[in-house]
């Protein structure tokens, strides 16, 4: 197996993976990897911006106790702190990496979203992501240092001597294995949306980094906190495209199909309550009025706001027939991103030496349960940086080259048959996820997830005697690994919290347990190509 050495080994090319390469030594020999183009993944659909204090009528402390309120004070008060006061460094950084940010009589513009008590959001109109994602990648390629592999899928940690020393690649282009050797691996895989049916996402977000660390025992936390976004475009052309949350701080409310508010029901903020009290809100309120989705009314907002700072949302709602200064918006509420992740200190390290893990993949403590908008862009770049200096601080030379005696198959000739084997296994995944692990939770709908996922994996080792190597099939065993994490932290958490919302407990655990172990044997016993999982 070909080996390829390097200091610093990133995986993934997001925010979070870019600006740890930024922020490396120059002596220092730096390879990105990523399963897919350089600029893709979802820091390019981030819109909303980067939360940040600026002004004199906000403060840190502001900033910190509505990350904790809106984490249900669940999160890392030392991370948080952490994360809020670096982030005006950062942001003068980005400037000088050419981010051009939205400006208003030659200061900086500053939006509103929920569960925040001040405007604070930094933003490139309504494409922040995108524009930050240009500069860094941009910049990654100027750097003499750094050389990037695109269409490389990470597929297994190489572990010697309880040390992590890089990662098994597979090669999208000729679909042969690659040992990328390094000192020092950084996950920056981003996020698991794939693994539901609704999701924001883009289809890259497989959960891929999850699922890296689970299977080389690597500790995970918080992984039962899956943030649903309440405002996913609803229409059958939108491919999950999110309206910001700034919308809705620009004065948009949500409302019933009748045109009536609702959130002031629900919480003091209103349309503006943190994610997870909005989702829960919308999911109420689509069952009470028996209906797919609710709306997003912005036509109370001028012309002259939506064109200047909405004109992504503007446009794409006009492509699709929506003229959202005339018409409420359709939307509903989807997967968006993962609070929990890999568990790691305030230096990105995580519980296996050599590894490090930034960005959503991470856990740091700073979402806690429920995670404040327009806080994820900068907790990839704090955290990046947290662990670029951790790393540029060492003076490690590489170890001899590791030498792997490994045959390579080809899956050149998967058959159309297997690939819609594949795709239906990841629909019945994604089916299950949404019922069963979803906005609303039950104890016996997280048992019955459980057990109809591992029905599923046993069809998946039927598929990986024979097609190993078949990236469709890598994509789908992360998915399921995922969704393995996510049911089973949220079954240990037996009181609902943040993201994790237990509709009913039931006083009869132990005896549906029983009967429904009865009905999947018998229905695992059955000879049905494709049994009724979902």
């Amino acid at each position: 197996m070909k080996t390829i050495q390097s200091d610093i080994l990133i995986i993934g090319s997001g925010i979070a993976g870019l600006f740890m390469a930024v922020q490396s030594n120059e002596n220092k020999r730096i390879h990105i990897i990523t399963k897919a183009a350089l600029d893709d993944g979802n820091t390019r659909l981030a819109q909303g911006g980067i939360a940040c204090v600026t002004h004199s009528a906000d403060e840190f402390e502001s900033h910190i106790q509505d990350t904790l309120v809106a984490g249900a004070m669940h999160g890392n008060p030392e991370a948080i702190r952490l994360l809020v006061t670096q982030a005006p460094t950062l942001i003068q950084e980005l400037i000088q990496l050419g981010v051009d940010f939205s400006m208003e009589n030659q200061i900086l513009n500053l939006g509103r979203e929920g569960g925040h008590t001040h405007h604070r959001i930094i933003h490139a109109a309504d494409i922040t992501g995108s524009v930050i994602q240009a500069a860094l990648v941009t910049k990654v390629k100027s750097q003499t240092n750094t050389k990037t592999f695109e269409y490389f899928l990470a597929i297994e940690l190489v572990i010697e001597n309880s040390k992590c020393c890089g990662v098994i690649a597979l090669d999208l282009n000729t679909n042969e294995k690659v040992f990328f050797q390094s000192n020092n691996t950084i996950i920056a895989t981003g996020g698991c949306g794939q693994v539901y049916q609704y999701t924001t996402n883009p289809s890259v977000a497989t959960g891929d980094g999850y699922a890296l660390a689970k299977n080389a025992g690597v500790k995970m936390k918080d992984m039962e906190f899956m943030q649903f976004h309440p405002t996913m475009l609803h229409h059958s052309l939108a491919n999950g495209f999110l309206i910001s949350e700034a919308v809705r701080g620009a004065g948009a409310e949500l409302v019933l199909p009748n045109g009536d508010s609702f959130m002031q029901f629900y919480h003091p903020l209103k349309s503006l309550a943190p994610r997870d009290i909005v989702s829960r809100a919308m999911f109420e309120e689509m069952i009470k009025h028996q209906c797919s989705h609710l709306y997003l009314d912005a036509t109370n907002i001028s012309e002259e706001t939506l064109e200047t700072h909405f004109p992504n949302i503007r446009q794409t709602c006009y492509n699709i027939g929506i003229d959202i200064h005339t018409q409420p918006i359709p939307v509903s509420p989807a997967a968006h991103f993962m609070c929990g992740g890999i568990e790691t200190n305030l230096k990105g390290e995580s519980s296996l030496p050599g590894l490090y893990a930034i960005g959503e993949v991470a856990c740091t403590g700073v979402h806690g349960a429920n995670r404040l908008a327009s806080n994820s862009l900068l907790e990839g770049l704090v955290f990046a940086k947290q662990a670029a200096m951790k790393i540029n601080s060492e003076d490690e030379k590489l170890t001899a080259i590791l030498n792997f005696q490994s045959q390579t198959e080809l899956d050149y000739n998967i058959n159309d048959a297997t690939l819609s084997e594949i795709a239906y296994l990841k629909k019945s995944i994604q089916t299950i996820m949404w019922q069963h692990a979803g906005i609303v939770r039950s104890e016996l709908g997280l048992l019955s997830g459980k057990i109809k996922l591992n029905i599923i994996n046993d069809k998946i080792k039927l598929i990986e005697t024979e097609f190993p190597n078949a990236y469709q099939l890598i994509e789908l065993k992360c998915i399921s690994a995922t969704s393995e994490c996510i049911i089973e932290a949220a079954r240990v958490r037996q009181t609902s919290l943040g993201t994790h919302y237990l509709k009913i407990k039931s006083k009869y655990f132990k005896e549906e347990e029983k009967i429904h172990r009865f009905l999947i044997n018998k229905n695992t016993n059955s000879k049905n190509k494709y049994p009724t999982i979902a």
